[in-house]
């Protein structure tokens, strides 16, 4: 089932100015995004990729088996609407 989401936190990886994934952050709790983030960039070759936590309207999907849910689309970021 999908809803549309305003003020949900994910953690977006950006490669070459554009996004490339969005991961939804389940506790919904900035700090935890950033932790992540920091775990995620010991990994990375930072000079390729840049990771991002914030605030987005985006539409999500759970998985009603598993719970999961995940990010389908970012409708709007704090830099305007974004054509996914």
């Amino acid at each position: 089932m999908e809803t549309v989401i305003s003020g949900v936190i994910v953690l977006c990886l950006f490669m070459k100015g554009d996004i490339m994934e969005h991961t939804y952050v389940k506790s919904q709790k900035m700090a935890d995004c950033l932790k992540l983030k920091r775990q995620i960039n010991r990994t990375l070759d930072v000079n390729r990729v840049r990771m991002q936590c914030g605030e987005v309207d985006a539409v999500l999907e759970t998985d009603e088996d598993t719970g999961r849910v995940r990010v389908i689309k970012i409708v709007k970021d704090k830099y305007g609407d974004y054509a996914n």
